[in-house]
């Protein structure tokens, strides 16, 4: 097996309900969300905590093993899909008809009532609002909590492969922005996050001395730190004038956005890496995700309405594949976040290359990590890498009447 299947197996076998229900599904992000370091002695972190969970569990995942979100949000959809929910007349007989327009009124009310307490209950950023999501245990964002787990891989030879170890290979590749293909207009919607490679000036250049300076690099890498240097999480770029990066606060939102448009616009260069004897090596927190706003009792009784002016299966077809195209086909219910990142290996000339301007390195990020004098690609910091989904079921069952008169 890959190493994706081998994560992915990993953490169901640790997540609360594992593989038990047949209609959860794991997807990784396609480059780890980098999650705003907080400190856990201010007592503001906690709310901050909750404004990146919210932002981040608005998305709405596409049913497949590496995360792709739709531009639509989540509760925008939910909401329409509760507003239009309407009685089946024509269901039961007449006899029977109230007492099951009593069970759905019901049930629409108790929706509704929740889904206008969350409103307004709403956090508010700089980008808009959201939706509070909270996540258990509480103390996630906190790096020091004792919520943490440590685990760890190494690329085993199949015939020394023990069980119930199964063998598999690292195809972990390397990701790099295009440079050819950023456009200026890409720069200035995500300054401060990406930036082209400075161009050297032919009056500046000396290639001889450029060339050696380059060799030397390479040689010398395994005890040199090594920096990315084209896209940076964490500080806008230098001017000439200045002596020192100005801090500036990373915005989630925008991050979420850049790696998106990074993927759809195909952006990204992909090269397989040289190395072997992988070794890796995380700390881990599933991170189980609360909406008090979410009500599950139109869900529980779907075969009693339709949505108004909306087609059967509009929004799911129940379906755990890529035949379910629904506007609201699944929901994110749990959090995989790593931390303290190490990924040691027998880099090659070519990898250490790559390195040096690689965003990621398969789903792990690595933009602001470095290569220690131990050969290790090391980032400590805390990153969404995946997500347990629950697909819904057929909603709505049947297309609303008029739609065929």
């Amino acid at each position: 097996m890959d190493f994706q299947e081998k994560l992915q197996e990993f953490f169901l076998r640790q997540y609360k309900d594992g593989l038990e229900k047949s209609n959860l599904f794991i997807a990784f992000e396609p480059i780890g969300c980098m999650i705003d370091e907080l400190d856990p002695a201010d007592p503001q972190s906690k709310t901050r905590a909750n404004e990146q969970l919210s932002i981040l569990a608005e998305r709405l995942p596409a049913i497949q093993e590496s995360m792709t979100f739709g531009s639509s949000r989540f509760t925008d959809i939910w909401e329409t899909m509760v507003y239009s929910s309407t009685f089946r007349e024509n269901l039961v007989a007449d006899a029977e008809k109230e007492d099951y327009r009593k069970i759905f009124n019901q049930a629409k009310a108790e929706t509704i009532a929740k889904l206008e307490q969350g409103k307004r209950a709403s956090v508010v950023t700089a980008t808009g609002s959201y939706y509070l999501v909270t996540g258990q245990p509480d103390a996630w964002y906190n790096k020091d909590a004792s919520v943490w787990i440590s685990k760890s891989f190494s690329q085993k030879i199949p015939e020394q492969a023990a069980e119930p170890d199964k063998p598999f290979r690292f195809d972990l590749k390397w990701k790099r922005i295009d440079q050819t293909k950023l456009t200026t207009s890409v720069q200035q919607q995500f300054e401060g996050l990406i930036k082209r490679n400075p161009a050297i000036k032919k009056t500046q250049w000396h290639e001889p001395l450029a060339k050696q300076q380059l060799n030397m690099n390479l040689l010398h890498a395994k005890t040199q730190q090594i920096r990315r240097p084209t896209i940076n999480f964490q500080v806008k770029p230098m001017l000439v004038s200045e002596s020192k990066p100005l801090l500036i606060k990373p915005l989630l939102s925008k991050r979420i956005a850049m790696t998106q448009m990074l993927q759809q616009d195909k952006l990204l260069i992909q090269q397989q890496p040289e190395a072997d004897r992988f070794e890796l090596s995380f700390d881990y927190c599933m991170v189980n995700l609360r909406r008090d706003w979410f009500d599950r009792s139109l869900l529980n009784c779907s075969k009693l309405w339709y949505a108004k002016a909306l087609e059967k299966n509009f929004f799911s077809n129940g379906m755990k594949d890529s035949s379910n195209e629904g506007e609201l086909k699944c929901m994110t219910t749990a959090m995989i976040l790593v931390k303290n990142l190490k990924i040691s290996a027998n880099w090659s000339t070519q990898d250490l290359a790559n390195s040096e301007e690689s965003m990621s390195l398969g789903f792990f990020n690595i933009a602001d990590s470095r290569i220690n004098s131990k050969n290790e690609l090391i980032n400590p910091g805390i990153q969404a890498l995946g997500w347990i989904c629950e697909v819904f079921p057929a909603l709505p069952s049947i297309s609303d009447p008029i739609l065929f008169e």
